[in-house]
């Protein structure tokens, strides 16, 4: 009996997911075309908006972006990429793969940043400007690794100094999350849903739980790692979901009929909860950070003072 080689088996999948035949991208595209023309033509007659055109709209996302990617596969674009050195770093590298997701997440609320303020003074929503402001505090503690652990020094220095700089960004963050659930606790929270308020609560609540898991799951695979600034990435990430998973609570006490009379109590208690948490986890964060810069050896210890412009004790160490 002959066994299939594992490792030549999923070198067939990559070589069909990175160059896919001919006859594939023209399936592709001919659906692609189709359903997209669909949606359009939905909301042209008036039905768009109606539940079952809502299969009609995510069936022409999905062929939309697979249209898109085998346009690229056919230039070869992909197939080029495997074997870019930076692009093997990525894969191979779990600390790089979680530094191009931050940055990702970065890039993804400064966009939401700059959208929302322009909607915000076109529609005067307060909702909306809160929103805003929660979104430039959740940019700060990612941005701030970034920033300290690229500066020049001591390399364990400036990790060091990221971590804890970065649990207080987190301290910031719950601080910044109170006037949102000020908000939600006096029934000033808007939500416009698309097609149906049931299926949107239910994708995001998919959505919520999938990266409040894949958050605990990071935080439990970095907890022994000596990589401080992928540690403070991480707990940025947990922090992230804890909030998103009072949004969805939010959301479903305002949308879902209940028979159980008024759950807002509920709100007022989560979003209680999820503020001292995270306020926890940055004080945890800047402390420790602290504790650890004070632990490095001395000539460590008298770099890092130099690098923040403690002249005092530095003149002081010259003196002995």
């Amino acid at each position: 009996m002959i066994k299939c080689n594992p490792m030549k088996k999923h070198d067939k999948i990559l070589d069909f997911l990175l160059k896919p035949p001919m006859w594939v991208c023209i399936v592709v595209w001919v659906i692609g075309t189709l359903t997209l023309g669909g949606s359009i033509t939905l909301y042209f007659v008036g039905l768009g908006l109606k539940l079952w055109a809502l299969h009609v709209h995510l069936t022409a996302l999905v062929f939309l972006i697979l249209s898109i990617y085998a346009v690229l596969t056919v230039i070869g674009i992909p197939k080029r990429a495997k074997n870019n050195v930076r692009v093997q770093k990525f894969f191979k590298h779990y600390d790089v793969r979680a530094f191009v997701y931050a940055a990702g997440s970065i890039i993804f609320n400064t966009c939401y940043v700059v959208f929302g303020i322009l909607i915000a003074n076109i529609g005067q929503s307060a909702w909306l400007g809160v929103l805003v402001g929660y979104h430039i505090f959740l940019i700060i503690p990612r941005a701030t690794v970034f920033f300290i652990k690229r500066r020049d020094g001591d390399k364990d220095v400036q990790n060091v100094r990221a971590y804890s700089y970065c649990g207080l960004a987190l301290m910031l963050l719950a601080l910044a999350v109170i006037p949102v659930i000020r908000m939600v606790l006096d029934d000033r929270n808007t939500y416009n849903y698309f097609a149906s308020g049931i299926i949107y609560v239910t994708a995001i609540a998919a959505y919520t739980f999938t990266k409040l898991g894949i958050a605990i799951y990071n935080l439990r695979k970095v907890r022994k790692s000596d990589n401080m600034p992928l540690k403070a990435i991480k707990n940025v990430s947990f922090a992230d979901a804890l909030i998103s998973i009072f949004a969805l609570q939010a959301m479903m006490i305002k949308v879902l009929p209940s028979d159980s009379g008024d759950l807002s109590h509920m709100n007022s208690v989560l979003g209680g909860l999820v503020a001292f948490g995270i306020f926890a986890i940055g004080l945890y964060m800047l402390v420790s950070g602290r504790k650890k810069l004070k632990a490095l050896p001395v000539e460590t210890a008298e770099q890092a003072d130099v690098e923040s412009a403690d002249e005092q004790s530095e003149e002081v160490s010259e003196g002995e």
